[in-house]
């Protein structure tokens, strides 16, 4: 990457999908070709933890 380049940013924060539900992290139920194609050109993004168990406390965080 150029050093006066700023990277390009994508998150993605989806309600009840697991990382291992995308066929880019092994996933079998659903297809993701799109998103596939942004980690396969881009820097994949593993190590993320949630402050809860369940999604709502996690939204007002």
């Amino acid at each position: 990457m150029l050093k006066n380049k700023k990277p390009n940013v994508i998150i993605i924060y989806a309600d009840d999908l697991g990382y291992g539900d995308l066929s880019c992290y092994g996933g079998v139920g659903v297809e993701t070709p799109n998103i596939d194609k942004l980690l396969e050109n881009g820097v994949k993004f593993s190590d993320g933890y949630s402050t809860s168990a369940v999604c709502t406390p996690a939204r007002y965080s």
